[in-house]
């Protein structure tokens, strides 16, 4: 699996490497590259979606937004959130493509849905440990000798925690801090009592909080609900990964990628290949690149393949006053597709005809296979995921 982790890794790499500086890391800056691969009934990889990010927006800037931005700006733009997204654009491509007729499309029309081909699958890439929970991990032992010991983590009965005598003198430490609604939190003591492992966590922001889960959170959620959202869950199917490539030289840990994941909910899912690459990626964190750069490529493939620049949750250039100018990858921009792909298709689609002048969170509701199965998770696995707040949601086209 190793050949294979280092074939996804490449593709990302390569894709990253062809591209123009603009975007990228200057002198003393990283970022984190994330991919998406298909694979195909041949064993050929395709490329299909690329990001580059760190930053996230904080809660009150976001609050603070005008009317006109609404669904305009990401509020999260680390790498493989923004992946994610353009692989949405990816799959509405595909989606035209298979009900125009095509047959090269990764769709095929069963009846009267569609479903994808048994042969396709979907692989992920970050050329660093996602963060959040995956990144919480003991550091070298004392001694190779010394057995396995475990961190600081929330017990089931009423004795609070149980604390291991531990051959480690440290762990290695996320930014993201729990919920502010998890019962308890990070306990911040030294050493290997710094976190606690278990609960969910927000990304740090821009100067102040965000509603931004960790990425160990996000990837946790696609893989019981899918990579399509609420939207595309009303045209096509669930879409899951086959297997999560992590880059070398970063802190990792398979134990820790495996618990983060899926192991702390307790959830009979899909439980994709968890692999480690050994191809290195040029603008990672290192001894001179201290900072983390302030910008994002994204970029996705088809017939209306395109790349983007992103700073501040913005297309690059484009400030608050000039409008009608946001990332193919914003709320807005991905409702405007769908809407698009319902008046093409309408005929196809004729069971979810509605009238176009609701909101985005409207229309999110009207995915109720997806969103009922969302919110059994916000009862039970996910119950401390907080809410968006509905200035990002309350908005028409």
């Amino acid at each position: 699996m190793r050949d294979f982790a280092d074939s996804v890794a490449k593709l990302c790499i390569e894709k990253y490497n062809s591209l123009k500086k603009t975007g990228k890391p200057t002198t003393h800056e990283w970022t984190v590259l994330s991919g998406i691969i298909q694979k195909d009934s041949d064993g050929s990889l395709f490329l299909v979606a690329l990001a580059t990010g760190t930053k996230c927006l904080g809660e009150l800037e976001l609050i603070n937004n005008s009317a006109e931005e609404r669904g305009s700006r990401l509020s999260d733009s680390h790498a493989e959130v923004l992946t994610r997204r353009a692989f949405m654009c990816y799959l509405y491509d595909q989606i035209d493509l298979t009900l125009s007729g095509s047959d090269n499309a990764i769709f095929k029309r069963d009846k009267n849905k569609i479903e994808l081909n048994s042969s396709v699958s979907f692989h992920f890439f970050s050329s660093q440990t996602p963060c959040g929970d995956c990144s919480i991990f003991p550091k070298e032992a004392i001694s190779d000798d010394m057995p396995p010991s475990k961190i600081r983590k929330l017990n089931e009965d009423i004795n609070g925690y149980i604390i291991a005598e531990s051959p480690y003198k440290d762990i290695y430490r996320t930014g993201a801090k729990c919920v502010k609604t998890e019962q308890i939190q990070d306990p911040h003591l030294p050493g290997m009592n710094y976190h606690i492992v278990g609960p969910l966590r927000t990304k740090p922001g821009r100067g102040d909080p965000t509603n931004s889960l960790s990425c160990s959170d996000k990837i946790a959620k696609w893989l019981i609900l899918g990579l399509q959202g609420s939207f595309l869950s009303l045209l096509i199917p669930p879409i899951k990964l086959e297997s999560i490539t992590i880059g070398v030289d970063c802190p990792f840990s398979l134990d820790a990628m495996e618990r983060g994941l899926y192991k702390r909910f307790n959830n009979k899912v899909d439980r994709p290949k968890i692999l480690q690459a050994k191809l290195s990626f040029v603008h990672k964190r290192g001894e001179e690149r201290l900072h983390p750069c302030p910008t994002s490529i994204i970029w996705f493939a088809g017939r209306n393949s395109a790349l983007e620049v992103a700073v501040a949750g913005r297309k690059q250039g484009v400030t608050r006053k000039k409008k009608g100018n946001n990332l193919l990858t914003s709320r807005r921009m991905l409702l405007q597709t769908f809407l698009q792909v319902l008046d093409k298709y309408q005929n196809y689609y004729s069971e979810i005809r509605h009238p176009k002048k609701i909101t985005y969170y409207d229309w999110k509701q009207w995915s109720t296979i997806y969103q009922n199965k969302w919110k059994q998770l916000k009862l039970g696995t996910f119950h401390n995921w907080p809410c968006k707040p509905m200035n990002l949601q309350n908005f028409t086209l």
